[in-house]
């Protein structure tokens, strides 16, 4: 469990807050997530619902590209998945322990692809690994939508 977690969409912006357009439809969208620790952590939770989502041809993407990733972190580990049978690796970030943060980018290669090919929901889900209270994680990603 977290004291506070934000899933904040930088783009399309206040996409679920019923500011966005639905019938519009992206390609990509960006999204910041970030967490507080109360010291209990967080286990398979789902940041990124496809659901809320929609794909330039108006339909719930059925599958993601991870484009990039930037982070963030203090203390916790993070673990990113997507919700699949079994659940598919994204990224272990912030795995010392301590404080750090950096950058993936899989752009030059078409983005780290879900595998899909099951009847999960394929959403992106964050696991923390010892965390203790006051520990901290901002991550901000992009995601290519598929159909």
């Amino acid at each position: 469990m977290v004291d506070t977690v934000q899933v904040n969409y930088l783009y399309p912006p206040d996409m679920l807050s019923g500011g966005w357009d639905e019938k519009s439809g992206n390609r990509r969208v960006t999204v910041r997530l970030a967490g507080s620790s109360d010291g209990t952590g967080e286990t398979d939770v789902h940041k990124i619902v496809l659901t809320d989502l929609k794909t330039t041809n108006k339909n719930v993407p059925t599958r993601t590209a991870i484009e990039w990733i930037e982070w963030q972190g203090l203390g916790m580990g993070i673990t990113l998945e997507w919700d699949r049978a079994p659940n598919a690796l994204i990224a272990r970030l912030n795995q010392n322990g301590v404080e750090s943060g950096g950058r993936l980018d899989w752009s030059n290669v078409g983005g780290l692809v879900d595998p899909g090919l099951d009847d999960r929901t394929g959403d992106i889900m964050l696991s923390s690994s010892s965390p203790d209270a006051g520990d901290t994680y901002d991550i901000t990603m992009c995601i290519r939508l598929k159909d």
